[in-house]
């Protein structure tokens, strides 16, 4: 709640700015260019089932850091009250988390790296100059997993965002966002390798990221 209730206070002070615009309406494809600061937290579970009764770890990770992301789309006229703005997002880099079971002397490192996003985002109009939008996403990472146990290699989620869109001069605009993409869990099981992960135990994690991000874009 605390997350939602910073993203739209965010998200209403970025939109006073945009009564300043005085530029051409925005439509047609686009490229874009943004930077976020972002907030990853990570729910994690080892489960160890040899011993009785069963031994369960749990912990919570957390990083913060600054991305770019790149992307390319479709807006619709901002001559109407109500529009859309359809594209794909892709975020380059990679971020990594090592869990230590307690009856193992292995660890399992989990790294995601290459995200992207595919979106839909219904827009009001507010001028012909600036729109407030809502978006949702579905979202892949790649994940390499090192150590004892099965190998998973993406995982999936879903981004909900709010956001504006403020026309800056005849082809260019600013875009303003805050938001959270909340991926599928993980699951990994030990192989039982010698001086590693016991086939009894399973690791889990819940991934979740959120961020404010500010993006510049040509439209064609």
């Amino acid at each position: 709640m605390k997350t939602i209730k910073s993203a739209l206070f965010a998200v209403a002070a970025l939109l006073a700015l945009t009564t300043a615009s005085s530029a051409a309406s925005l439509n047609g494809v686009y490229l874009e260019v943004g930077t976020s600061a972002i907030g990853s937290e990570l729910d994690g579970k080892v489960i160890e089932t040899a011993t009785t009764p069963n031994e369960t770890s749990t912990g919570q990770v957390g990083k913060t850091a600054v991305t770019t992301s790149y992307g390319l789309g479709y807006m619709t006229d901002r001559s109407n009250k109500m529009g859309l703005d359809v594209g794909y997002m892709f975020n380059p880099g990679s971020a990594s988390i090592k869990s230590k079971t307690t009856q193992d002397t292995g660890s399992v490192t989990f790294e995601i790296s290459d995200s992207f996003d595919y979106y839909i985002a219904p827009m009001i109009n507010m001028t012909e100059d600036s729109s407030l939008f809502l978006k949702i996403g579905y979202a892949e990472s790649d994940v390499n997993i090192t150590g004892d146990v099965t190998k998973i290699s993406k995982m999936e989620g879903t981004t909900v965002a709010l956001g504006t869109i403020m026309s800056w001069g005849s082809n260019l605009y600013i875009r303003t966002e805050a938001g959270m993409t909340e991926y599928d869990s993980l699951k990994v099981t030990g192989l039982g390798t010698a001086n590693g992960v016991a086939t009894t135990t399973t690791v889990t994690a819940d991934p979740t990221i959120h961020y404010g991000k500010i993006a510049i874009g040509y439209k064609f």
